[in-house]
């Protein structure tokens, strides 16, 4: 109850700070950076951290319902369930559920998760990172593909996208990128991975984008 209490009573204030004009401020609740590492260990192959994440993702949306980013992790755990489990059956089911789940979240967005901040980044562009990653994965006859370059190119347009982090740019850069390459956007693809290179400081994708610059001649 108390934990529970805390939550509702800093989401509240949040939710008053950003209607009445105040600087972007975190919002992240106790519990997202350690559900966030069990994420990224299910992401990196670990297949038992997924029911993890999704443990923990699921009680964290469940106590900050006006917070899609934490549904929209659940929904991309659930997803990672799916490319793990063995019947081809329980892989489109867990697909489709957590595909669903993250459409849903992005459409809760409002301008006022441009505002709020998990761990330094505004909300709208981690939803639209994380909706990325999961929606561009899934298989093409799933047809989700179109609302993960959607949530790309949102992010991109956003007036708060300089205010991520810069890994979350350049993830979102690179996929931006690989999206032009596949479509014969050479123009675009350029223009993206110029951005990304000069993102610092600079990481594996900064370091990519330079590489692929030079096989364009540029």
């Amino acid at each position: 109850m108390e934990y529970t209490l805390k939550t509702l009573v800093a989401t509240m204030l949040a939710a008053a700070a950003i209607s009445a004009g105040a600087a972007p401020q975190e919002v992240a609740p106790d519990g997202f950076a350690q559900a966030r590492q069990q994420f990224k260990a299910a992401a990196g192959g670990d297949s038992k951290a997924s029911d993890a994440a999704i443990a923990a993702f699921s009680a964290l949306a469940a106590a900050n319902p006006s917070h899609p980013l934490l549904a929209a992790y659940e929904g991309a755990a659930t997803a990672m369930k799916g490319r793990d489990a063995m019947m081809p059956w329980d892989k489109l089911k867990y697909a489709e559920k957590g595909a669903n789940a993250i459409e849903k979240a992005l459409a809760q967005l409002t301008p006022e998760h441009d505002e709020a901040l998990f761990n330094g980044t505004p909300e709208s562009i981690e939803i639209r990172l994380v909706a990325a990653n999961t929606l561009l994965s899934l298989p093409g006859f799933m047809n989700r593909g179109a609302g993960g370059k959607r949530a790309v190119q949102a992010a991109i347009d956003s007036k708060v996208f300089g205010q991520a982090s810069p890994q979350v740019r350049a993830s979102l850069l690179n996929a931006a990128a690989s999206i032009a390459a596949n479509e014969k956007r050479g123009a675009d693809e350029i223009a993206y991975l110029r951005q990304l290179a000069a993102i610092t400081p600079a990481g594996k994708y900064s370091t990519a984008a330079e590489a692929r610059l030079k096989e364009l001649g540029q």
